[in-house]
């Protein structure tokens, strides 16, 4: 089978592990107490690397075999490679930059320690994430993505799950997977979710939980680490009921007439419903035949798909 896509992660180990030697070498001298952290999330960040490359490389020679074909590579086993080495790459660049200042008299201390400690918790979580990849891939057949059968595997994860800490990848870390772009606005996601959380937890409805909101959100902005502690929490204590509060607070009617005045205005947006009918679709093979498309079925049964159209310009044929 084809590797495409395969990675050299190589060359990011060699530079993470002699950053890291020079790094930790250079703050153990220091004698201070930011000095001592430094030197501590160095040497964590050096046994963090020598820990995945092995890991690494070995899905690496394995999740070609996964993909959907050759000109598809992408599945799970791939993702995760990904953003380890993505993660990798950030924690190689912050070590880097402290190399190259660290001696200046305008160098944060307090905040690069604080930023390499962040990287080091979430290389920690994804070394679990990959133990945890490595046990499903051992009871899987070769080549088979998904098992055959359930066999406790559901309990196994969810098991594994809940014994992580996942707030590193909310707090300083957020986003670190995605183009630099994109951080910002998934921030914004974030302290206005952890924000809205803390109110909700109260019992207010409606506008007041927005707006207390508001005034609460602050903190999270300016403190990472409290952020991500907040949304690990609301992620494994909340119901469904939070969550429909929270996404559902832009169709208030007060917040979308503000949304109107203040954000670009778009060519279409309408909301749509789809009925739970059957369609009939055509084969590629023999357009003469018919295929019947099922509506999906939950747990209540057939329902209505609800849908809104959202187009920058209006177009012919919209």
């Amino acid at each position: 089978p084809s590797r495409s896509g395969s990675m050299d992660a190589r060359p990011l180990f060699q530079s993470l592990q002699a950053l890291a030697d020079d790094n930790a070498s250079f703050f153990q001298r220091s004698g201070t107490e930011s000095g001592r952290r430094f030197a501590a999330a160095f040497a964590a960040l050096r046994e963090h690397g020598r820990r995945l490359e092995p890991a690494l490389r070995h899905f690496a020679r394995l999740y070609h075999r996964f993909d959907l074909d050759e000109a598809t590579p992408g599945n799970g086993y791939r993702s995760l490679v990904q953003t380890a080495c993505c993660c990798l790459a950030h924690a190689v660049h912050k070590s880097r930059y402290v190399a190259a200042h660290r001696r200046s008299v305008f160098f944060r201390a307090g905040h690069n320690v604080a930023e390499l400690e962040a990287y080091c918790a979430a290389l920690a979580q994804l070394r679990a994430l990959l133990c945890l990849a490595q046990r499903l891939l051992a009871q899987n057949r070769p080549g088979c993505l998904f098992p055959p059968e359930e066999d406790g595997l559901s309990e196994l994860v969810l098991r594994e799950y809940s014994t992580m800490h996942n707030g590193c990848f909310y707090g300083r870390c957020l986003g670190f997977q995605f183009a630099p772009s994109i951080r910002p606005f998934l921030q914004t996601i974030a302290i206005g979710l952890v924000s809205f959380g803390e109110n909700y937890k109260r019992n207010d409805m409606g506008l007041g939980v927005a707006a207390g909101s508001l005034f609460t959100s602050g903190k999270f902005a300016i403190d990472p680490e409290l952020r991500g502690d907040e949304f690990e929490r609301l992620t494994q204590n909340l119901d469904v009921h939070f969550w429909k509060s929270f996404w559902n607070l832009t169709e208030t009617e007060l917040l979308a007439s503000v949304a109107s005045m203040t954000a670009t205005q778009v060519g279409v947006c309408r909301a749509l419903t789809v009925p739970p009918e059957p369609l009939e679709l055509p084969l590629a093979a023999d357009p003469s035949v018919t295929v019947t498309i099922a509506p999906p079925v939950a747990h209540t049964g057939p329902g209505p798909v609800h849908m809104r159209l959202l187009s920058y310009q209006l177009r012919e044929g919209q």
